[in-house]
């Protein structure tokens, strides 16, 4: 099963970079882990760590060649807890790891879920503001809509795969320029125990909408996630 689902992503992966070659666009390897920690009355701590390889850029010096070159490593926590059984708020830092100056973000979040004949719909709503040394100060406004389906049955049991698909614009001001990018995350996951799942995904993002240079991006991203 997990041949099959690492197959499929990378033939994905091949399409998506021919059919992009004249565009601005690069591709690559995007794995993640998170860590969360439970506490008292419904609180919680999450610690994560993101990082991006690109293995194709079709833009700058190295123009239609293939490279293995760091992109960016992100560390994040956030203290979250529950307003009510389905709505939280969370708050967050963020030190990013890149190869010009290293950025810092503060996160604000709130998160609802909710039923629609059946289907689970998750919505995260955030706000986050980044500090660049040299850079304006970048203000962000982000929504995200995700659902997950399980692939047995109507409820997730360990042992089991399901499927989450995610789409999530992004607005932003910086320098009193303004700019949208969107995220769109096909993922296939395996809940491994009640405590633990792994997901192999597609993560496909396009940005500059507004200002010049369309750019998109595609990811191979696989990502493990703990909890206790």
């Amino acid at each position: 099963m997990r041949k099959f689902y690492l197959t499929s992503l990378l033939l994905l992966l091949s399409l998506v970079t021919s059919f992009a070659q004249d565009r601005q666009f690069f591709t690559g390897f995007f794995p993640e882990a998170a860590l969360t920690k439970k506490l008292k009355n419904d609180q919680k701590i999450i610690f994560k760590i993101e990082h991006q390889d690109i293995f194709y850029n079709n833009s700058g010096d190295q123009k239609d060649e293939l490279q293995f070159t760091h992109y960016r490593t992100d560390l994040m926590g956030f203290y979250d807890f529950k307003l009510n059984p389905t709505k939280s708020i969370a708050f967050g830092v963020f030190h990013r790891i890149q190869e010009k100056a290293n950025a810092n973000r503060i996160i604000q979040q709130f998160a609802a879920v909710n039923r629609l004949r059946g289907l689970k719909l998750a919505h995260r709503f955030r706000t986050d503001q980044t500090f660049t040394k040299g850079d304006p100060l970048e203000i962000r406004l982000r929504y995200r809509l995700a659902t997950e389906i399980p692939l047995s049955g109507s409820t997730l049991d360990p042992g089991e795969h399901y499927l989450v698909l995610s789409n999530e614009p992004i607005f932003s001001l910086q320098g009193g320029e303004f700019e949208i990018e969107n995220r769109l995350v096909f993922s296939v996951g395996e809940l491994i125990t009640s405590s633990q799942k792994l997901e192999w995904s597609l993560d496909y993002r396009t940005d500059k909408f507004i200002q010049e240079g369309f750019r998109t991006r595609l990811w191979a991203k696989v990502g493990y996630f703990y909890s206790f």
